[in-house]
């Protein structure tokens, strides 16, 4: 994890919040953003602009996530596409390369509580 992005990132954290994933770049809501999970949230972040730096937070938390979804599109060069609905909205299909999309949803599963 780049030291900069981290130290940003510390400020959109809760108190003992802690990152335990950070994946490469993934689009979604036309702009591109790095995927964080915490032990409490996904966060996406983008950060523009070198001398007025301008962020851009996306944050759910984790116990709201009811279902996920992983699709692959493209014949040539294939994306990952991820599929988040919570408790009270399907968020907008996150993209990005294949094994980047995947890594995220391999890692969410592990933190997804299981309605039986």
């Amino acid at each position: 994890m780049k030291k900069e992005s981290v130290l940003v990132l510390k400020d959109f954290l809760l108190p003992g919040e802690v990152i335990i994933f950070q994946s490469g770049k993934v689009k979604t809501l036309n702009d591109h953003f790095v995927f964080y999970i915490t032990d409490q949230r996904i966060l996406l972040h983008r950060r523009r602009g070198v001398v007025l730096k301008k962020d851009r937070v996306i944050s759910e938390r984790i116990e709201n996530i009811r279902t996920l979804d992983y699709d692959e599109k493209g014949v040539m060069k294939k994306k990952g596409v991820l599929h988040i609905e919570t408790i009270s909205k399907k968020m907008e299909p996150i993209e990005g390369r294949v094994p980047d999309i995947k890594a995220i949803w391999q890692e969410l599963h592990k933190y997804i509580k299981r309605e039986e």
